[in-house]
């Protein structure tokens, strides 16, 4: 990793609720400062075996926990905006469910390169909370890899070699070594010093991190909440949720509101329901926008 960059180590769980809203917080980052920052993923495989789970806090575990995760996804969802499909749970409530088989197909895109991985995880995540796809299924994890590009002959040998195993279990490691126990858990590490958060952590928080790690020398890009701008988001992140906008760019959710219809009365974007809310993803065309300029051409 090169010089003076602030690495972001993110432990989660493609099924983790609360990961899944950190998401606009994430891509916030990413978009604020750049490449003065890395996020590393580790996966901690929240649930082994959901019969023998049980998570008191959150009142889930027993005969019923589908029932309980999903009020669960359903209440995180109130909290954090990003929409959610809780039904998902009812489909596999006659299931062996486990999360660790979809970690274990994130191991498995690492190995093909981070940015198709991270790719990867946001489409997991997005099957697994909106979509109402199984992820712990082998067919859904190879189309979605498909998907963003993944090499499928690849991705199938990385499994039945019990490489992509191997890395898990290096993963879940290191969640030991870290104490981390609960999902999304963060260490920001930097100029030899480090901060530890657990739970779900508002952007604010993150930029404290930053600037003391940089010494107040890490720079902020500047977002402007244009059209064009926005329009560029969508195109360069695919589907993109109301709160995910509001986020990064700083605005309410009726301006927010406002700039998306727009774009969508153009034919620019286009929207659809999914589980409790609404995601935008861009109209395929040939479309060229300027973000800095703020104007778009065909």
């Amino acid at each position: 990793m090169k010089e003076n960059i602030i690495e972001i180590i993110c432990y989660t769980d493609p099924y983790c609720t609360w990961c899944w809203g950190s998401e606009p917080i994430l891509r916030k980052l990413k978009e604020q400062y750049g490449e003065q920052i890395h996020i590393r993923y580790v996966m901690g495989g929240l649930v082994e075996d959901i019969r023998q789970f049980h998570d008191p806090a959150n009142g889930i575990g027993g005969e019923y926990w589908y029932k309980d995760v999903a009020a669960h996804w359903l209440e995180a969802s109130s909290r954090h905006k990003m929409p959610v499909d809780e039904r998902v749970f009812y489909d596999m409530k006659n299931e062996h469910f486990s999360t660790h088989p979809a970690c274990i197909a994130y191991e498995v895109a690492t190995f093909q390169g981070e940015i198709k991985a991270h790719r990867y995880l946001r489409r997991l995540r997005e099957a697994a909370s909106i979509e109402r796809q199984i992820i712990q299924h082998r067919e859904v994890q190879e189309a979605l890899a498909l998907e963003v590009g993944l090499d499928v002959e690849l991705f199938r040998d990385s499994i039945e070699s019990g490489a992509a195993i191997k890395a898990f279990h290096r993963d879940r490691l290191e969640c030991r070594q870290k104490a981390i126990h609960g999902f999304p858990s963060y260490i920001v590490k930097g100029n030899n010093d480090e901060f530890i958060l657990n739970g779900y952590i508002p952007y604010q928080t993150f930029e404290f991190c930053l600037r003391e790690l940089s010494d107040n020398k890490i720079k902020q890009k500047e977002i402007k909440a244009s059209m064009a701008q926005v329009l560029d988001f969508i195109s360069r992140h695919q589907n993109v949720a109301l709160i995910e906008v509001t986020t990064v760019f700083n605005i309410s959710e009726k301006r927010a509101n406002e700039i998306l219809a727009e774009l969508t009365s153009q034919g620019l974007i286009k929207e659809k329901n999914l589980g409790n809310g609404v995601m935008y993803s861009i109209t395929p065309s040939i479309l060229t926008c300027d973000p800095l300029s703020g104007t778009c051409s065909l």
